[in-house]
């Protein structure tokens, strides 16, 4: 990660992103909230619907696979 000094840091807060990661994770955030919203409902079957209502995050073993998928289709490098 590549961090920029901020020039009046706060106490142990030294380092802010760039305002390329800052937009990189803009958009990772945005592909996120597609993926539970609109993908897991249209594509998925049940078992994976009632993990995503239960709360469970794109890191589940049985999520995670779908979701790298997804960012694939979209063009996440």
């Amino acid at each position: 990660m590549h961090v920029t000094p901020r020039t009046c840091p706060g106490p142990g807060d030294l380092w802010q992103p760039s305002w390329q990661e800052e937009k990189r994770q803009a958009e990772y955030e945005r592909l996120l909230e597609d993926f539970f919203e609109k993908y897991i409902p249209r594509y998925c079957d049940e078992r994976i619907n009632e993990l995503a209502e239960a709360g469970e995050d794109e890191r589940h073993p049985e999520i995670e696979p779908l979701f790298d998928k997804y960012l694939k289709e979209n063009e996440w490098r």
